[in-house]
């Protein structure tokens, strides 16, 4: 009596378990991104110009959605397919291994940036900062700095935005599945919000400020469009120097002068014989 129920609960248990394992790997998954997985993958496959499907078929590999933009990204700089990235990951094999395996090095990684925010991307950016460029093929990123940097490409790019706006969200605890979300939908935090008012108010400081400029330097140019008329004026047209107006009582230059004594001053006024 009991053997048949036992042998029942364990068929029923047998059924059960792949669905039980399939919705933990949803909600790991899930978890992860935390956010909206299918406009993820849509930007992703938009972003890298693979079909939408092609990055489903990267996930049911059991590749995590973090992960996902690492394999479209070597496999572009790589020039091999998706496949053949997934089989060296699955394989047990870190980002930096992979990335080395194909010739690649560490450089492809770096995004120039005018300032770094961390974490997670300060110990990631102080790798390139601590060595000169010549020696940047030694260093080693780890798998979680790799992902980071890979996926603050795809945000910054793919929608436009500086990389260091994208690393405040970031280290702001926001995951990139929610970071795409915002950028989709055009409402980014009330910081960034903020932040964008503040930029377009300086950009509209700046663009015064030009205005102004150019109005200076019209102003400019008339005076010496002027001086230059002047200078080219005729002997007509220039006013007549040492010949004063004789209508106005005084004397043109070189002539005789009363000094009050009877004497004519200096002069052709004088006689010789006086």
């Amino acid at each position: 009596m009991h053997r048949p129920i036992a042998l029942l609960i364990l068929a029923a248990l047998s059924l059960t378990a792949p669905v039980a394992h399939s919705e933990t790997r949803m909600d790991v998954g899930a978890s992860i991104v935390n956010g909206d997985v299918s406009g993820f993958y849509f930007a992703l496959g938009d972003y890298y110009r693979v079909p939408e499907r092609e990055v489903m078929l990267i996930r049911e590999r059991r590749i995590p959605d973090y992960d996902i933009p690492v394999v479209l990204f070597i496999s572009q700089r790589a020039h091999v397919a998706p496949g053949v990235i997934m089989d060296l990951r699955l394989s047990g094999r870190s980002w930096m291994d992979i990335t080395l395996h194909f010739g690649l090095g560490p450089d492809i990684y770096y995004i120039p940036v005018k300032q770094v925010y961390g974490p997670p991307y300060g110990h990631a950016y102080g790798h390139y900062k601590n060595k000169q460029r010549k020696d940047w093929h030694k260093i080693r990123l780890n798998d979680h700095e790799v992902v980071d940097m890979v996926n603050l490409r795809f945000m910054s790019e793919h929608y436009g935005r500086p990389p260091e706006e994208v690393m405040r969200m970031r280290s702001g605890g926001k995951s990139f599945a929610i970071i795409n979300d915002e950028y989709r939908r055009g409402k980014p935090g009330k910081e960034y919000r903020e932040r964008d008012q503040y930029q377009e108010q300086r950009m509209d400081r700046r663009q015064d400020q030009r205005q102004d400029q150019r109005q200076d330097r019209r102003m400019e140019q008339r005076d010496i469009r002027d001086q230059r008329n002047r200078d080219r004026a005729g002997p007509d047209d220039r006013p007549q120097r040492g010949n004063k107006d004789q209508s106005s009582g005084r004397e043109s230059k070189g002539q005789g002068r009363d000094n009050g004594d009877g004497h004519p001053g200096k002069g052709r006024g004088r006689d010789k014989d006086e």
